[in-house]
């Protein structure tokens, strides 16, 4: 049989049409979701890229080699060029502290940036001989809208506008003086840049993703001492932690309709064997030896997969693409193009469901004995069923692992799988064995309880596929109300938009003292010191010990260590001691656990810092989670209050302004606290609260391709029994059984399996909620009691209603058609 004759073949059966349908719509759903979420994940790496204004950047202490933007030139891609470099002006006699940042005409290359100059704004870098100040720049200055004249060592600028917004808010809001941008075409001008000087230079690149990635291979290899590369890997905890758990949301969602797919197949080629063993025996009978009827039968599967992954890539594409036209504009703008992965899963899926979990049913197509022709409840042997199943299983949960790209997530939802199978398995049996103390009662009820407890086997079937469907609803569901609100929830409407630098020690209590009487909300005054890690267990460390980008990052930068004696309320210990400190204990590090594992840094390991000049020396006692996208006032490595003796410590805060606020703080700092920088935070805050909403959204889509794949458990659930109904009922109509009767029988029987599979699926999707929120998601999920109401309505109107339909579609069928066709 060849591909062209395939069509005629499927009309001809039934079963086999089953099996491609439920293929192509396997294929269908999974392309869907993998198409839409390759493309909302490729926009949520392109929000994090504006963080950086870049898709990747270079920073080193050098001017960049003019063969760095040829080379980009010849790839197709934009670059831009940067310095940062701290300095002093002076204003009316007084020195004030400023950290300069020159950008070139092509700022930025991802993201939004706009200063108002008077009453307009503008988007574009300053020109040559001006400047932009910082908004606590020009409230130092006493800047107006006309501007003002300001020196910068050799040269003169007009500082004309404010910097409203833009999207590289740099990698630590901690160490920033007020910031004066520039041309940087006026740096050399300055006579400020010497090759002793602390400045970093930055070559950002922009363009297609293939052509970045070639880009970053070839400047790695040529990256001078003390150069790091950055992606988006290496933008601010908030905004990562944030993209983690989108893609984390996202992933879950495609996984949810890919599981339900795999069992929508599997009950069809149940279904596609059971009906070919009749076809099988006469085909031995005839001297056909098995294994050339299994391989006809291989050749037939190998058609439908090739049919149903071309049909269901195709209608895969042609849904996502509705989609996008539905919600694109959710996401402000064009959608990147999906990538060719979603092409190569969906065969290999394809592939694997087909062979996984059809092999084990054709195998036993080798055992079928001739003499069914004769006998029909002569089963086929099961030998190395056992052996079979487990290879698919296997095959199966590499490729959920390979699809998800996260191993946790997949080993749960996997886990999932293994225990909605026994556990359906258990109380299947136990549910058939109450049932069939009522089995010989009369009437509608009595004989739909007897059609459950006929046939062991095909009811557990039939339960596991409803269950099962159920779950990933009602779980999807949870994750969709629940955790996603839960997500958006973390960051709440009042989190803290500002942040304080630079408060002196003496300070802080009296600015504490201030806000609350202010009534203005904050985190409280911590101690910090910049400090960089030289030592680990005694041995001298330097980035180039590392392979890893991110920890090459982190050691080639100083760190902000916090000393407090108490934890933030969105820190969790996940590893070591309380965070309590006796009087007579010296104390020591907590490390944020993400941080601990980049650099090989355990409990009990001995860290060594460099703080201006002094060696702080101390064991690692604790590891902690951190709530990143909280932007409360956080650390990677804080140590306890007696470490900070006789360090040079300032203080830091995190506090929510609204508009009425705001001046109120900046008269007293101005008035009070003069040498306290207030860094305003509001749109990296703005962009971290779209990655949530996107996300949402984006969940909430895929939800419909989810909801596909459960109705299509559900019907091939029915289907595996539809001809033993069909003989039931043919049966009951011939012995005089009235309509009502028959249709009462089957409502009965899907009414308990919609109850039981509604509160089997309520279950297990609350126990999992609670794993994924606590395990995948640092989120704390509470329990929801109409979680099993909804499960076991939903179930058991959802199955009646399918109930009456098959009802109605048998009884068309003239009993005595039935009959000979048995």
């Amino acid at each position: 049989m060849g591909l062209s004759s395939l069509p005629r073949r499927l009309w001809q059966n039934k079963a086999l049409l089953l099996l491609a349908l439920a293929l192509t719509v396997a294929v269908t759903a999974l392309t869907s979701v993998s198409f839409f979420v390759d493309r909302v994940n490729r926009a949520l790496l392109l929000q994090g890229a504006t963080l950086m204004a870049a898709d990747l950047v270079v920073q080193q202490g050098d001017a960049m080699p003019g063969e760095w933007a040829r080379q980009a030139a010849l790839a197709g891609l934009k670059t831009s060029r940067q310095v940062v470099f701290p300095s002093v002006v002076f204003h009316q006699d007084r020195p004030v502290l400023v950290q300069v940042k020159a950008v070139d005409e092509n700022y930025p290359l991802r993201g939004e940036f706009r200063v108002r100059i008077g009453r307009e704004f503008s988007q574009s870098a300053p020109a040559r001989g001006q400047a932009y100040a910082s908004a606590s720049l020009r409230r130092k200055l006493g800047i107006d809208g006309q501007g003002l004249q300001l020196p910068l060592g050799k040269l003169q600028l007009l500082v004309r506008g404010e910097v409203i917004q833009e999207p590289d808010m740099s990698g630590n809001l901690f160490q920033f003086a007020p910031q004066l941008m520039m041309n940087y075409a006026d740096v050399a001008a300055t006579g400020l840049l010497t090759p002793a000087s602390r400045a970093q230079y930055r070559f950002l690149v922009v363009g297609p993703a293939h052509a970045v990635e070639e880009m970053r291979r070839w400047l790695a290899s040529r990256l001078p001492p003390g150069a790091k590369i950055m992606g988006v890997e290496n933008a601010r905890p908030e905004m990562r932690q944030a993209l983690d758990r989108g893609q984390r949301f996202l992933a879950l969602a495609a996984l949810c309709a890919s599981l339900l797919s795999g069992i929508a197949i599997m009950l069809a080629a149940r279904q596609y064997v059971t009906q070919a063993m009749d076809g099988v025996a006469v085909m031995r009978t005839l001297g056909m030896s098995a294994a050339q009827v299994l391989g006809y039968h291989l050749k037939e599967v190998l058609l439908v997969f090739l049919l149903g992954s071309l049909l269901g890539i195709f209608a895969g594409y042609l849904g996502q693409q509705m989609l996008y036209a539905l919600i694109g504009d959710w996401f402000g703008g064009q959608l990147p193009a999906p990538g060719w992965r979603s092409v190569g899963l969906a065969f290999a899926y394809a592939l694997v469901l087909l062979c996984g979990f059809s092999l084990p049913a054709l195998w036993r197509i080798r055992h079928i004995a001739p003499l069914r022709v004769l006998r029909r409840d002569l089963e086929p042997l099961n030998v190395s069923a056992w052996f079979s199943w487990g290879v698919a299983a296997g095959i199966f949960a590499m490729l959920v692992i390979w699809q998800v790209q996260d191993w946790r997530l997949a080993a749960a939802m996997l886990a999932l799988v293994a225990v909605i199978i026994l556990l359906v398995t258990a109380f299947g049996w136990m549910l058939i064995l109450f049932l069939r103390r009522f089995r010989g009662r009369a009437g509608g009820v009595g004989i739909g309880i007897a059609a459950l407890t006929r046939n062991p086997g095909l009811t557990l079937w039939q339960l596991l596929g409803f269950t099962m469907g159920i779950t990933m609803l009602l779980l999807l569901a949870l994750v969709r109300v629940d955790l996603l609100e839960m997500w958006q929830g973390s960051l709440p409407r009042q989190a803290p938009n500002h942040f304080l630098i630079n408060i002196q020690p003496g300070e802080q209590l009296s600015l504490q003292r201030w806000f609350d009487e202010q009534g203005i909300k904050h985190s409280g005054m911590y101690a910090t010191a910049r400090g960089r890690l030289i030592r680990l267990d005694g041995r001298a460390l330097n980035a180039d010990q590392y392979t890893d980008d991110r920890a090459r990052h982190l050691l080639m930068r100083a760190f902000s260590l916090g000393f407090s004696d108490r934890l933030q309320s969105d820190n969790k210990t996940v590893a070591g001691v309380d965070w309590v400190f006796p009087s007579e204990q010296a104390g020591g590090f907590s490390v944020e656990a993400g941080l601990a594992k980049t650099l090989g840094i355990r409990l009990g390991s001995r860290l060594d810092f460099d703080v201006a000049g002094q060696t702080l020396s101390a064991e690692v006692i604790n590891l902690r989670s951190v709530a990143w996208d909280s932007f409360n006032v956080n650390f990677f490595i804080q140590g306890n209050a007696a470490l900070m003796a006789d360090l040079p410590v300032a203080y830091i805060s995190s506090l929510y302004l609204d508009e009425n606020n705001t001046p109120r703080v900046v008269r007293k700092l101005e008035a009070d606290h003069p040498s306290v920088s207030l860094l305003d935070i509001r749109p990296m805050l703005a962009r971290v609260r779209q990655v949530m909403d996107k996300g949402a959204k984006a969940v909430e889509s895929v939800f419909l391709f989810t909801l596909l794949a459960a109705v299509l458990v559900t019907l091939s659930a029915v289907q595996i029994s539809r001809e033993e109904r069909a003989a039931g009922i043919a049966i009951l109509r011939t012995l005089g059984g009235s309509r009502r009767l028959v249709t009462l029988a089957m409502l009965t029987e899907f009414g308990l399996l919609g109850l039981f599979s509604g509160f089997l699926g309520a279950t297990l999707a609350a126990v999992t909620e609670q794993l994924i929120a606590g395990l995948l998601f640092d989120l704390d999920a509470g329990w929801n009691a109409m979680l099993w109401l909804t499960g076991m309505a939903g179930g058991l109107l959802g199955l009646v209603l399918i109930g009456f339909l098959v009802t109605r579609s048998l009884l068309r069928t003239p009993p005595v058609q039935v009959l000979r066709s048995g």
